[in-house]
C-alpha cells in the first residue's frame, strides 16, 4: 500500500495505523499486542487510534482486510499479470512467499507463517467477522489456484478436476506455511512449492533462480 498516495491526512494516518498493527499482530499475535503498543509503534497517541477504530477488535478486522488485499495483489494478481504458463505462475507465487519468509527469518531468526491464517485461527471463534473476511480472501486465493490447475490440465492434455486440484493446492500452501512456522524454517515453503508443482504435472520447474541454473 502506497500510504503517501492517499488523498487525505486522515486516510494516511488510518492506513499507517493499520499497517503498523498488521506487523505487530503478525509477529506477536492479537492478544500479545496492546493498543498502547500499536500507538507507540505508529508514533501516534492512543486517542488517535480510537479516533479511527472503535476498539482493538475493529482494528483487527481492518488488519485482516489489509492483509487480504496485500496477499491478493502482491502474490496473485501481479503474478498472473507477469506470467501466463501455469507452472511459472505457481513457481512465482512460491518464490515470493518464500522470500517474504526468508527475509523475516534473516531479520528475526523466526518465521511467522501466513498473517491471514494466524489471525483467523486466533480470533475466528470469538469474532465471526474475522472468519468471514478471511474466508472471503481464501476463496479468491483458491480461485487463482484453480485457474492454475485448469491451465495445467489443458497444457498437458491431461484429465483431472481443476476445482479439486485447486483446493488441494490451497491445502498444500497452508500446510507449508504452518510447517515453516513451527520449524522456524522458511525452506519448508519451498518444499510445499515443489509438491504443488509436482501435483500440477511440472515437478522440474525451479522455484528459485539458482535451482534453474543448477539443473
Amino acid at each position: 500500500m502506497d500510504i503517501a498516495a492517499l488523498p487525505t491526512k486522515g486516510e494516511r494516518t488510518r492506513a499507517h495505523i493499520v499497517t503498523t498493527a498488521a506487523q505487530l499482530f503478525w509477529r506477536r499475535n492479537f492478544h500479545g499486542v496492546s493498543v498502547d503498543q500499536v500507538a507507540d509503534a505508529a508514533k501516534v497517541n492512543k486517542a488517535t487510534v480510537y479516533r479511527y477504530f472503535a476498539d482493538k477488535r475493529d482494528l483487527a478486522l481492518a488488519v485482516v482486510k489489509f492483509n487480504g488485499a496485500v496477499t491478493l495483489e502482491v502474490f496473485f494478481a501481479s503474478t498472473f499479470e507477469k506470467y501466463t504458463a501455469p507452472q511459472d505462475r505457481l513457481a512465482e507465487i512460491y518464490r515470493l512467499t518464500y522470500q517474504a519468509h526468508a527475509d523475516i527469518h534473516a531479520e528475526t531468526g523466526d518465521v511467522f507463517g501466513c498473517p491471514m491464517v494466524g489471525l483467523a485461527l486466533e480470533l475466528g471463534q470469538d469474532m465471526p467477522e474475522i472468519r468471514e473476511e478471511s474466508q472471503r480472501v481464501f476463496e479468491q486465493v483458491e480461485a487463482y489456484l484453480t485457474a492454475i490447475a485448469r491451465d495445467a490440465i489443458a497444457a498437458r492434455g491431461a484429465s483431472g478436476e481443476a476445482e479439486v486440484i485447486g483446493r488441494t493446492l490451497m491445502q498444500i500452501q497452508h500446510g507449508g506455511f504452518a510447517s515453516a512456522r513451527v520449524a522456524a524454517d522458511p525452506t519448508r515453503v519451498l518444499d510445499a512449492g515443489r509438491a504443488a508443482l509436482a501435483l500440477i504435472g511440472f515437478p522440474d520447474t525451479p522455484i528459485l533462480n539458482e535451482e534453474g541454473s543448477n539443473s
